[in-house]
Order: C-alpha cells, then structure tokens, then sequence
C-alpha cells in the first residue's frame, strides 16, 4: 500500500497475474491470453487488445520509468493512426481496484496500457502466406496503401537530427555492436562478422551518397518495423498496417529504402519472392529511387535487427521471456539464425560457384545445403526432389539403397539432370547447392566437369555427426513424414562400410570442407563460407547497384 500522496506502484509478476484476469477489463473477456516480447506484455482479452511496457532499458529502448512508459503508448497511438483506421483505441490507464487492477479505471495510475480492437488472427499476412490464401494481387494492394504513406503521409526528417546521416550511421554500427555478445552462442561469429565487415565497409565507402539521399527527401518518418506480422486483411477488405515503432524516431526516421526494405526481406523469408520483386518493382514505376546495393544494405540491416530481438529474447542469453505464450528458446536461437542468413544473402557478393553436399544419409545435409542456399542466394537442387520429379512419385518410395528409385539406373538419370540445372544455373550468374550423397567417383566427377565447363571452383561440404544422432534424427524424419528422402539407418550403415571400403576421390582442384552437425553443437557454415572467400569468390562488400534500378527513367 502506497502512503498518501504517492505515486501507486506495482511489481511486473503481481501486474502480469492480475491483467489475466477478466474481471481486471470492463467489458469482461471470457478469456486473457499473454504474449510476451522483448519489450511489451500483449494482453489479449476478448475482441480487445491491451498492450502494457514492460520496464526494460535496453541500448535502443528506455521504459525504465513509468512516465517513459505513458509517452510511448501515447506515440503509439499517435503515429499508428497513420497506417490504421479505427483500430487505436486510444492510452488507458490501470488502476488498483478493491478486488485487484482495473483497465480503464478510476483513480491514480499504477501505470499505462495502449487500447486496440483486436484484429483477426487468420488475416495476418504472414498467416496468409503460410495457407497459401494471400491476395493474388498482394504487392499493388500493398503498394497502394504504402506509396502515398511513404511519399506523402510520412513527414521528411532527413534536416532533423534523427534523420541526419550521422544518426543512420549510428543505427546501423550500434546494431552491429549489439550482436556482437550473441556470437559463438547463437551466431557463428565468422559469418556474423563477414557481414559486419560488409556492411561497414559500405557505410565509410558511401558517406557523401547518403548524406544526398537525406538532403534529397528520400529519409521520411516511416512505420520502422514494416514486416508481415503487422500487416492484416480484415474480413471487409481494409488492409491495417499497425504497430510501427513508436519507442525510437531514430529507428523509425529511415530512408525509405530502409522501411520497404523490412518489408521485402520478410517477403522473402516466407516465401514470397515474386511479391517481394512486383513491390520494389512498383515502387520504382512511381518514381521512388530505390538503388539495389542500397536495398540490399537494408535488407542486411533489418534483417540483423531481427537476428537480435530473437537472441534477446533466449532466457539463458537474452533477457528472459517472462511468464505467457512465446516460443520456445531453440525456435527463437532458429529464427536468430534464419535472420543472419538472409543478412548475409544480401550483404555479400558472391560469384558463380558450385557447392557439392557429400556425406551419409541422416548427416545433416539437406539441413546445411538450405542453410546454405539462403545464405549465399543460391540454386538449391536435391537429388531426393529431382529424382521422384523424373519417375513422377509425389509421396515417399521407400526401397533398400541400390534397389528400387535407388537403384543405378535412376540414380544415374538423376545425377544426369542434377548437373544439367546446375550448369543452366552458373550460366546464369548464380551460385549452386546440390544437395546428394556424392560418394561414387563418377558423381563427383561429373560435377568436377560442370564446375570446370562454367569456369568457377567446385567446393564439396562433407556433414559428419555420430550414429547415435542419425538414428534419432531418421526416426524423428519418419514420424513427420515431411521429406522427400526415404533413407534409413540401414542406409546410413551401408553407405559407411560402403566409403570405408573404398573411399571416394576428390577430383583435382576441388576444395573440401567439413560441416559437424552432431546435435550437441552450434551448426555452422563458417568453415563453408571462409573456404568461399579463400577461394576467391565470396567478397565481403554489398554487390554494386544496377544503375537502371537507381534511375526509374533510365
């Protein structure tokens, strides 16, 4: 109990346990569900949502204080209107009742909540993308929304002391500063700091170039979080782009090539590649200068920010989730891995190569040949997908290694087409994974003669792991009955006593690499990527722009 003539307080457990409660809302939900992120308690009571600070201090963000607190719900509400209609309810206080905490009460306030209408889970964007039930014409209705608001609607802070260059600067570094405690725990530091290498290397090479997109109007008081979470179709069609970062102006004044940039780069994580493309692609028709190195620098950027809300929130390493509904410390250490990959797709350039995946079946090799594809924005082939697209089989085929599908004959023609897509590919300019066992001499021959034929080196990645793990991993495989391989441990233990009694060679020239996926480790392509840039094809620095992507009337 607070004497007379305080100010009332509250600890955060007693404030998360009395908020889920119905009876602290007086509209009554049936039910309060929590969601818990780095820097908020998200009360989910009925069609009504209550969105409480929680006090935390980090280096880009101070709630420290409950007046700090009340200002940044009454940002929020404020600055989300921009992007929303009648979705903001407005900032309500809590108070302490004689039964416990009230929302929206009377009297002295313990402290402050943000008020919206809940919208629907099933029209999130990403919710959408994953059924497959996205618009079918998703980047113009974006694009129709968001234009006006970037051109128009978000006020140009590049004379403003946030906007300035020396701020966006600092954003950037300070980030970089921030992930740098997270590698070797969750990130593979080698990879984290070719990005970082990347990436600063930019920012001293283009100092004059930004300080023109500042002076130039192209630096506006964006949303600051755009990604597909914060988008929603409601059932009438309006489209809400909600939650922008209220807490930071110097994270939310940005260059607009920054703010679209969050979105295309969480496009492309969902799988939305073609969107991602017909957005940037309308925004340029409209006359937004939008260079692609400059995209590609704030794609790493947003991606890397990302990368860090995830390690935060890893109780062990970050700060604690707290009590509620949130992921479980190994998707989160996923995610923050996810996000570096697709930093480093976008902030390295990376010549025409082919990258060969060897090893046992169970060993990890699909799991390193996707990590792989996404980190270097390369072809992924398998051999698993190729050869049941040639004998037309959609589900599993199981059959003894050698017999069956696995028998010469098809796995020959499989081989056969494997190198026919990845040269279409090096001819093309990309790089490419073929993920397949590789342990016969022809094989590794024949991709020798590809790599050769398009003038670039072969790097063969063997995954290694223990018995133990591969067995556990087969049977988890089969349970989920979610891959295109039927290999079993019976596999597994044929293809060893096959490579012990006679070990494949390595054809000359080619560079090999070994990747430990045992479960007990961090899984790392460091090894991979510092055989790339020894071998001369993988540079550190954002790939130069295209200069018709920089002028639209060009």
């Amino acid at each position: 109990m607070s004497p007379p003539g305080a100010t009332p307080t509250i600890g955060t457990a007693d404030l998360v346990q009395d908020l889920l409660r119905p009876a602290a809302y007086p509209w009554r939900p049936p039910t309060v569900d929590l969601i818990t992120t780095h820097i908020s308690w998200v009360f989910l009571a009925g069609d009504r949502v209550v969105k409480v600070k929680r006090p935390v201090a980090f280096g880009f963000v101070d709630h420290s204080t409950r007046e700090r607190r009340h200002q940044s719900c009454q940002d929020e509400v404020r600055l989300n209107r921009r992007l929303t209609s009648n979705l903001y309810l407005g900032v309500v206080p809590i108070v302490r009742g004689e039964d416990g905490l009230r929302v929206d009460g009377s009297g002295p306030p313990v402290e402050w909540a943000t008020l919206m209408r809940r919208l629907p889970a099933t029209g999130m964007l990403d919710t959408l993308l994953a059924a497959g039930t996205a618009p079918a014409d998703l980047a113009e209705r974006l694009a129709t929304r968001l234009l006006p608001f970037h051109r128009d609607g978000a006020g140009d802070c590049g004379a403003t002391g946030w906007g300035a260059p020396a701020a966006t600067f600092r954003v950037l570094t300070d980030n970089l500063d921030e992930l740098r405690p997270f590698a070797g725990a969750v990130l593979a530091p080698g990879q984290l700091a070719l990005v970082e290498q990347a990436l600063r290397t930019f920012l001293a090479d283009h100092r004059a170039r930004l300080s023109e997109r500042a002076a130039t109007g192209w630096v506006r008081d964006g949303h600051g979080d755009l990604r597909a979470e914060h988008v929603c179709f409601e059932p009438d069609g309006t489209l809400q782009i909600f939650d922008c970062l209220e807490f930071n102006p110097a994270f939310r004044c940005a260059d607009i090539a920054s703010d679209l940039a969050f979105l295309l780069m969480d496009l492309e994580r969902l799988g939305a590649t073609a969107v991602a493309a017909a957005l940037l692609a309308r925004y340029r028709a409209a006359g937004v200068l939008l260079p692609d190195d400059l995209v590609r620098l704030y794609r790493a950027h947003r991606a890397l920010v990302r990368a860090k809300v995830a390690c935060l929130s890893i109780p062990s390493i970050g700060t604690g989730t707290g009590p509620g509904r949130d992921s479980q410390p190994s998707d989160r250490v996923d995610e923050a891995v996810t996000y570096v990959d697709l930093a480093t797709a976008a902030a390295l350039t990376i010549r025409p190569v082919l990258l060969v995946m060897t090893g046992l079946s169970g060993t990890g090799k699909s799991t390193v040949a996707q990590r792989l594809a996404r980190a270097l924005g390369a072809s992924l082939l398998a051999s698993d997908r190729v050869r049941k697209d040639l004998a037309g089989v959609a589900g599993a085929a199981p059959a003894a290694w050698g017999e069956g599908l696995y028998d010469a004959r098809w796995t020959e023609a499989t081989y056969r087409a494997l190198f026919a897509r990845a040269a279409t590919a090096l001819a093309a300019g990309q790089p490419v994974v073929l993920d397949a066992t590789f342990l016969a001499p022809t094989q590794r021959q024949g991709a020798a003669a590809v790599a050769a034929r398009a003038g670039g080196p072969l790097l063969l990645v063997e995954t290694i792991c223990d018995e133990a793990t591969v067995a556990a991993r087969l049977a988890a495989r089969a349970a989920r009955g979610d891959s295109p391989s039927d290999a079993t441990l019976t596999t597994y233990q044929r293809q060893r006593a096959a490579l012990a009694a006679s070990p494949p060679p390595v054809p000359p020239g080619a560079v090999t690499v070994q990747v430990d996926t045992s479960a007990a480790g961090l899984i790392t392509l460091d090894p991979v990527l510092a055989a790339l840039v020894g071998a001369g094809v993988l540079h550190p620095s954002v790939p130069a722009h295209d200069a018709d992507a920089r002028d639209p009337a060009r």
